[in-house]
């Protein structure tokens, strides 16, 4: 029986990311494919630790892996209470992705165990996210280097998270994504990049938690609004004092609470006294929720800003990272505004241009259109699971 494989984040403590993974495995049950999602544990050795030394010298892998996780893991440690709120949000997402990921592969120990098991694939599909970062690419695992010849490989909406390669990497990039059968990304700059690295010719399609409607959100996940009264939902992951006071003051003006979520990827000094509500007990679902019965939403994250748009919410962006950072990710915000119409939802200064009248009906006709490029995007890569075939 034919069988796919997925590479995806899924069990990562972040909202995009188990949330684009779940959209992946409803496009797929859609589709009646029998998939199972791979779980790989890499097993230490010299040979392991001598490929890795060359990320040591990456500024994205130090800044994304290192500084990061440093950070976090020091101050949950100063934070006795923090960690306690921090335990809460993770339990938020261990129920989520207990309850909706159930189709699991075997964990397959080191990379020989990994390749050998490859081989019971009919296709391996690598899903969003920023997978293709500079910062793991050596891994061999999102690449899809470890599926033999004879096994159809796909991405869908792949990021690398950069807008460009640097020179040292070309090779490496080149060879596995000459072997790729299908190829598509999630921004217009990484379209870019495999078009100057590649045989292969990229399509950009959506993200996958375009790939369903605001109604097929719904049914996937209930309405539950989890405040009984207007609100601000305010969702930063940087560290800008400014946008926060500058969300204080709006939300002054408008007489509205400010819902926030507090310290996401770290310990964050600008997050303290920031918002009415702070609630840690927050999943996928809930974060869903809160942005469905939001009256405004404020946020530096994409999937953020996709959410409100699917919701036609009346929201702003924020760039999260300066333009000339080593580890900036703004290209995926770029993308999205430039493809759905949505420049004018970037933060200039002037907060209160939030109430700016969004042409909804424009923006979601092209939301309807690259839906359906997609779609027949996934339709050609996973011909291989027709009954006809």
């Amino acid at each position: 029986m034919k069988k796919l494989g997925l590479c995806a984040c899924y069990n990562h403590k972040n909202y995009g990311s188990q949330l684009q993974s779940y959209a992946t495995t409803v496009e797929l049950k859609k589709r009646n494919i029998d998939y199972e999602i791979i779980r790989y544990k890499k097993k230490i050795t010299p040979l392991l630790l001598t490929k890795a030394i060359p990320r040591l010298f990456n500024p994205v892998f130090i800044n994304d892996r290192i500084i990061e996780t440093f950070q976090k893991k020091l101050m949950l440690k100063l934070h006795s209470q923090l960690a306690e709120q921090n335990a809460v949000r993770n339990d938020a997402f261990n129920k989520f992705s207990e309850n909706r990921f159930k189709k699991l592969s075997p964990i397959y120990y080191g990379y020989d165990e990994l390749k050998k098991q490859s081989e019971k694939y009919t296709a391996v599909m690598v899903g969003s996210d920023q997978l293709w970062s500079p910062s793991g690419i050596t891994s061999n695992f999102y690449n899809l280097m470890f599926a033999g010849d004879s096994c159809t490989k796909i991405s869908y909406a792949t990021s690398f998270g950069v807008s460009q390669i640097e020179q040292r990497y070309h090779k490496i990039y080149k060879n596995f994504l000459d072997r790729l059968n299908y190829v598509s990304v999630r921004e217009n700059s990484g379209k870019v990049i495999v078009d100057k690295l590649s045989i292969n010719d990229a399509v950009v399609v959506c993200d996958p938690v375009i790939l369903l409607d605001s109604d097929e959100w719904l049914e996937e996940i209930p309405n539950k609004n989890l405040f009984n009264e207007p609100y601000i939902f305010a969702y930063f992951l940087g560290k800008s004092q400014e946008y926060r006071d500058e969300v204080t003051k709006f939300a002054k003006e408008k007489n509205l609470k400010i819902v926030t979520e507090l310290h996401m990827d770290s310990y964050n000094k600008a997050d303290r006294g920031f918002g009415d509500y702070t609630p840690f007990d927050i999943g996928p679902a809930e974060f869903v929720n809160l942005i469905r019965n939001a009256k405004y939403i404020f946020t530096d994250s994409f999937h953020g800003s996709v959410f409100s748009m699917l919701y036609k919410k009346q929201f702003f962006i924020f760039n999260r990272y300066s333009n000339d950072s080593v580890s900036s990710k703004n290209s995926r915000i770029d993308s999205f505004c430039e493809t759905y119409g949505l420049n004018d939802r970037r933060f200039s200064g002037n907060i209160n241009d939030v109430e700016n009248a969004i042409d909804y009906d424009c923006v979601l006709e092209k939301v309807k259109n690259h839906r359906m490029l997609s779609k027949a995007f996934l339709d050609n890569a996973l011909s291989c699971f027709s009954n006809g075939d």
